[in-house]
């Protein structure tokens, strides 16, 4: 199963779609996080899948954790001109997103409590998420954000305009995605993903990424 759990636990071996899937959605998370902290804009259809991620805490198989593959296009085609894109269409802010999340993740490791505390408090919240109730969804889990993850270090610091990061409907969702980010790279890990396969397999995801 795809438990929160520490992502040196791998569930199966090594299969690349379900790293292709995980990495979707970190960079969908990401995408997103740059979006609302410079322009404001919440795409909540976008959004959804990624929220709904976070309560899944017990799925059997990945395809289950983010309601339908196809809510994940933006994500997966943002990764695919990460990898074989041409320079004009990478995005370097992203990329420092996905490094400061593997950072993190890998301090969280050390911190079985946040693991336990994070499962305890999800499993006592789970409830139906839709795009009517994603704000109260962020909310809570910005709090959550906020009572765990935020107290490990190196803190995941993100850029934009002022009057956007300092909303606070705006803050909960950039925290709420955060954690679906961590989620999602737990998951990739989990899967068997490293950052020498996404260099040894860069052409291979890239495909995966467009037939998923």
């Amino acid at each position: 199963m795809y438990r929160w759990r520490d992502s040196y636990f791998k569930m199966f071996k090594p299969e690349l779609r379900n790293e292709v899937i995980s990495l979707g959605a970190i960079y969908q998370a990401s995408a997103e996080i740059k979006k609302i902290a410079w322009e404001g804009k919440i795409n909540n259809k976008i959004i959804e899948p990624l929220i709904y991620s976070i309560y899944q805490t017990t799925s059997d198989k990945i395809e289950d954790i983010y309601i339908n593959l196809k809510r994940l296009n933006s994500g997966l085609d943002f990764l695919r001109k990460q990898l074989v894109g041409d320079a004009f269409s990478r995005d370097a802010e992203v990329t420092r997103y996905f490094e400061a999340i593997n950072i993190l993740v890998r301090n969280m490791n050390e911190k079985n409590e946040i693991f336990s505390n994070l499962r305890d408090e999800l499993s006592n919240h789970a409830e139906n998420v839709s795009e009517d109730n994603l704000h109260e969804h962020a909310e809570f889990l910005s709090n959550l954000y906020l009572r765990t993850i935020s107290k490990i270090n190196p803190r995941i610091i993100v850029n934009g305009d002022n009057k956007y990061l300092t909303d606070n409907k705006n803050a909960s969702m950039i925290r709420a995605l955060l954690l679906s980010a961590i989620r999602s790279y737990i998951l990739w890990q989990q899967s068997g993903g490293t950052k020498f396969r996404i260099f040894l397999f860069k052409k291979k995801i890239a495909k995966i990424a467009l037939t998923v």
